[in-house]
């Protein structure tokens, strides 16, 4: 199975432009190893137990659940709305969860790889996570520069991370990254490894909130201990835990096992999508949890910068320039905002957002290149050659189409190149109708017809062969060109992209 996971974003606030990335860049993917044959799982979800998600439930006066499947519902509303078909959506709140989080805390603790301390640190609420004072910028969180640092003392539970600098150092060098800086990154941040507090005093919360420790009620896991832990979940039968839930003690044990044993034949992960201020947890503490329970880490990972304005500064609602995504699907459409991500952003650095940009971008690839191509072709074949064209012409050699190299940009964790270079295949067919120019030749129809036939055949033919690369980028667009041009009679095209004034 071809296992494919995003990073699961925190609740406590609405969909953003930023919040899009992960799950375009995944589903692209995912439509890809199916077109190479491949049996693929997609799963995303949201991450809910975090502290700020309560207290922000208690600000408006709902209960922690009832905001975080509120808020579940609008991320589900996002990813519907760009055409994102993953084959699992989880939030962290749900039963089945909890029981694989704690079976997942069992199965370490029994390694004798969880003790308990009393730990003093500085501590981001934003973040959900402690620093060292070496890491703040002018005493604040390097993220959330306006969040004060808090000083948290308390005994809590710990992961024996320092354990396995050998193993992660190894992991470190051999998996599959889109961005080398953040593999040297990493590297270093390995060789001052520290064991990792995983738990958090339940008594600090104003309401109960998180996925309780069996072993010990007084604790909470902590959010991104078992929001990495969503990454096994899905791959539990729902049955296997309502099996679980209706067995006596020796039937548990034995569905316990079988548990363990689905993660040894499911696992590596893929393919893991994720911003850059998630590498730490995704690149050194979940391989050290896997690793740990005899288990396979994740194989390839694409790790993108973040969305900045046009001057470079992080979007953020104290200036007041960040954009929504909803304002991109409104002017751009759902094509538009999956373009934006694929062939506008850098998969491996941060972007900086510009309308006038995007805008060229939009109109140069998608209006011009593309929607102009369908409207030409077939408005040409339907009136010169009665929509019919000769199926059985050796295309190929006339306009060199190479898909293969849209395929090796994908392989190579490069996502933008693929849908940047797909565009360049298709100038290939633009490129070829300017040359033969078939509507100069159409001015003597007795003398041309032969060549009309020949030369509209290539281009459609040739156009119709890279359907299946079009549908992996932009599917709603190779739909409506396919039920156009792989018809025994083809007719003119609708407008497929409306050009977009700044």
């Amino acid at each position: 199975m071809y296992y494919i996971t995003t990073s699961r974003p925190y609740t406590n606030a609405i969909p953003h432009l930023g919040t899009i990335m992960d799950p375009i860049y995944a589903d692209v993917y995912t439509r890809f190893r199916r077109q190479m044959g491949d049996k693929v799982f997609f799963s995303m979800g949201t991450d809910e137990h975090s502290f700020k998600i309560a207290n922000r439930a208690i600000e408006l006066g709902f209960t922690p659940q009832e905001y975080a499947n509120n808020q579940y519902e609008l991320f589900d509303i996002c990813f519907k709305s760009l055409d994102i078909q993953a084959d699992n959506f989880i939030q962290s709140s749900d039963p089945k969860h909890k029981w694989v989080a704690n079976l997942i805390w069992e199965a370490l603790a029994e390694k004798q790889l969880i003790y308990k301390k009393k730990y003093e640190g500085l501590y981001c609420i934003g973040c959900e996570d402690f620093y060292a004072e070496s890491q703040l910028v002018k005493g604040r969180c390097p993220v959330h520069f306006n969040l004060e640092i808090q000083k948290v003392a308390e005994e809590n539970y710990f992961f024996k991370l320092t354990n396995f600098k050998t193993e992660l150092i190894n992991y470190l060098n051999q998996v599959r990254i889109n961005n080398l800086n953040i593999r040297t990154e990493m590297l270093n941040f390995v060789e001052n490894l520290k064991d990792i507090s995983i738990s958090r005093d339940k008594s600090r919360l104003d309401a109960q909130w998180g996925v309780v420790v069996n072993s010990d009620p007084t604790n909470l896991m902590y959010v991104w201990f078992e929001a990495l832990i969503t990454y096994l979940t899905p791959l539990v039968p729902d049955e296997l835990y309502e099996n679980h839930l209706e067995s006596d003690q020796d039937i548990k044990t034995t569905i316990e096992r079988e548990v363990f044993e689905i993660f040894r034949t499911e696992l590596p992960q893929r393919l893991q999508v994720i911003g850059t201020d998630n590498s730490k947890f995704h690149l050194v503490i979940w391989p050290a949890i896997l690793i740990a329970l005899d288990l396979k880490p994740i194989e390839s990972l694409i790790i993108h910068g973040m969305i900045n304005d046009s001057e470079g500064k992080k979007f953020a609602k104290s200036l007041g320039n960040g954009v929504k995504y909803e304002e991109v699907i409104e002017r751009l459409g759902t094509e538009g905002a999956r373009f934006f991500v694929l062939n506008y952003c850098n998969s491996n650095s941060d972007t900086s957002f510009d309308w006038d940009k995007l805008i060229d971008n939009y109109n140069a690839c998608l209006v011009n290149n593309l929607g102009n191509l369908v409207m030409r072709i077939t408005t040409l074949v339907e009136k010169n050659l009665n929509g019919i064209i000769d199926n059985e012409i050796d295309y190929n050699p006339q306009i060199d189409i190479d898909i293969s190299k849209i395929y090796l940009e994908l392989d190579n964790l490069r996502p933008e190149n693929a849908s940047r270079q797909l565009f360049v295949e298709i100038s290939k067919i633009n490129n070829y109708l300017e040359q033969t120019k078939p509507w100069s030749l159409a001015r003597d129809m007795e003398t041309n017809k032969g060549k009309i036939s020949e030369v509209l055949s290539v281009a459609l033919l040739s156009l119709r062969n890279l359907l299946p690369v079009i549908s992996i980028f932009y599917p709603e667009t190779a739909e409506r060109i396919s039920l156009t041009i792989t018809t025994d009679l083809v007719q003119k095209s609708n407008i497929l992209f409306k050009r977009i004034e700044k």
